[in-house]
């Protein structure tokens, strides 16, 4: 990025003025990733990432899958199915996350993990120094 022209041009301005416009559109705000560069792209020069860095399934071959580096977990207007069922089938992995933190969840519903959360804030107020901030 050529810090120097993108401040010229105001482009930090110009993207966050059509975001903010796009925001204001419910219809929009489930394409918002797509819908900014597309509307944006003859004001400032955008170039996209290499597939491999967001795949999805929309657009990204099933082979191709192996090779992501990131995955979208984005809508899918074929299928229309729910974000959690598609994250399942595709991260195999997610299940097993998932559970982990419906019990988590769970635990602490019940009181059960009352000692850990207030262990895990002591700790995180302890860390905070003044001077980082």
């Amino acid at each position: 990025i050529d810090l120097a022209k993108f401040r010229r041009i105001a482009a930090g301005d110009r993207l966050r003025g059509q975001y903010q416009g796009l925001s204001q559109d419910p219809a929009s705000l489930s394409n918002l990733d797509q819908d900014l560069p597309n509307n944006m792209i003859h004001q400032v020069r955008i170039k996209s990432l290499p597939q491999e860095w967001l795949w999805c399934e929309t657009w990204c071959s099933d082979a191709s899958l192996s090779r992501a580096k990131t995955i979208d977990l984005c809508n899918n207007p074929q299928t229309k199915e729910p974000k959690l069922e598609r994250a399942k089938r595709i991260v195999p992995e997610w299940s097993i996350y998932d559970q982990e933190i419906r019990t988590i969840l769970d635990n602490d519903s019940t009181g059960d993990n009352k000692e850990n959360l207030q262990f895990d804030e002591q700790n995180t107020h302890s860390s905070t120094n003044k001077n980082e901030l």
